[in-house]
């Protein structure tokens, strides 16, 4: 009994370290697929998205031979693919083509996520309905996360009342507000909308006139929903281009947190934990350097965690290693390797994001204090996800809000 038991820790901390080992691996890039009639603002939106004037607006190209573009940066690249199906849909009457070959023609591009942006107060939307039920019937396409754009709100009627930093979409009280949620509801109502409506995946923006146009609303959002809906492999990429590395160091710690924390779970010899969770979090400051584009070596990891953890278990001593503990004794292994990990990774997080490699014990100490009410409360959602102490693999039961404002 005992080595079948032995036999069963042994292959669960191995299935860990091989999604640790995938986690780490080489970070893809990004294909968004982009789909809208001509004037909707295709061009503008992904300029925003991406924080930069890449796209000459009105030049998106409309032909099926160019349809893939490059954005290219110090980030990273992100494909963007303007969608069959569009091309030439200069007024409302236009048809989709032959179903079954665009279908194989989308299906070739192998996008990772398709945002399809629609006019604000447009109601002929015939074609984007008809290429929604398409989507949606096709085994294939529908397992492609969509999101609808609703771009252009700033001119929904009254036209030239527009406060974007004031504008409430929950509560309405101007007439602006309420004639724009007026419209997202009316989008609610019709066919293949509505389960997008209900998943929230409805968003309202202003893609404003240039990247760094002040004026601009929702585009965080936007940029928030592409970045959950992205595959892991992905989410580093588009997440250095969009603005979003603070979220991204966010889920990389916790996915990390986790591991180490199953890792205890799993491990049968209590002793042998800190061989274990070592090179989990020596793999997490290695994919932390790639979020931050900072070349770190696994000798160079192995240090920075061998500095934190003296740091911790010798300046702040015991009281604050005990401190991190929820107060669960039978599961202090798990909780404690994860709040630990945790509170690692955090330091890691705020020294690269300076672009540092080194550390002093006096800064280490003041970013662990600085991080004991993050960590505490991480470790108190992770016992709320497992009151059994079985640590499960669905990251998104504890992800936390972005914090994204409107710009």
């Amino acid at each position: 009994m005992k080595n079948d038991i032995t036999k069963i820790n042994v292959e669960k901390i191995q299935e860990i370290w091989g999604k640790v080992q995938q986690n780490l691996g080489e970070q893809i890039k990004p294909r968004i697929m982009i789909g809208g009639k001509t004037g909707v603002g295709k061009s503008s939106l992904l300029n925003s998205i991406l924080g930069s004037d890449a796209y000459e607006v009105g030049v998106i190209p409309t032909t099926r031979e160019n349809i893939e573009k490059i954005w290219s940066s110090s980030a990273g690249d992100i494909v963007v693919i303007d969608s069959p199906g569009f091309g030439e849909a200069e007024s409302d009457n236009v048809e989709l083509s032959d179903e079954n070959e665009l279908i194989r023609k989308i299906e070739k591009l192998n996008a990772h996520i398709f945002i399809l942006v629609i006019k604000a107060d447009d109601r002929s939307l015939e074609l984007e309905q008809g290429f929604l039920k398409m989507w949606n019937d096709s085994e294939n396409l529908s397992g492609i996360p969509l999101i609808i754009a609703v771009n252009q709100i700033d001119k929904i009627t009254p036209v030239r009342v527009w406060e974007p930093k004031s504008l409430d979409l929950k509560l309405p009280r101007t007439e602006k507000e309420k004639n724009i949620k007026k419209y997202l509801e009316y989008l609610g109502n019709i066919n293949y909308f509505q389960d997008k409506f209900i998943e929230k995946k409805i968003i309202p923006v202003s893609a404003g006139e240039s990247a760094n146009d002040p004026m601009k609303y929702g585009i965080n959002d936007l940029r928030r929903s592409i970045y959950l809906s992205l595959p892991d492999s992905a989410k580093t990429v588009f997440a250095r281009s969009a603005k979003l590395k603070n979220h991204e160091a966010r889920r990389i710690i916790r996915n990390y947190s986790i591991a180490c924390s199953a890792a205890v779970t799993a491990n049968f010899i209590p002793t042998s934990d800190a061989l274990i969770l070592a090179p989990i979090q020596v793999a997490m400051i290695l994919h932390l350097g790639k979020l931050y584009k900072i070349e770190v070596t696994k000798s160079l990891a192995a240090s920075l965690l061998s500095s934190i953890g003296l740091t911790l278990s010798g300046r702040l001593g015991a009281q604050f290693i005990i401190s991190l503990i929820p107060g669960i004794k039978n599961i202090v292994g798990p909780v404690l390797a994860f709040n630990l990990t945790y509170t690692i990774g955090n330091i890691i997080s705020s020294i690269f994001s300076e672009n540092k490699l080194s550390i002093s014990k006096d800064e280490i100490a003041e970013l662990a204090k600085k991080y004991f009410e993050d960590a505490k409360a991480a470790g108190e959602k992770l016992l709320d996800m497992s009151k059994d102490t079985t640590i499960k693999d669905d990251y998104e039961h504890i992800e936390e809000d972005d914090g994204a404002n409107n710009e």
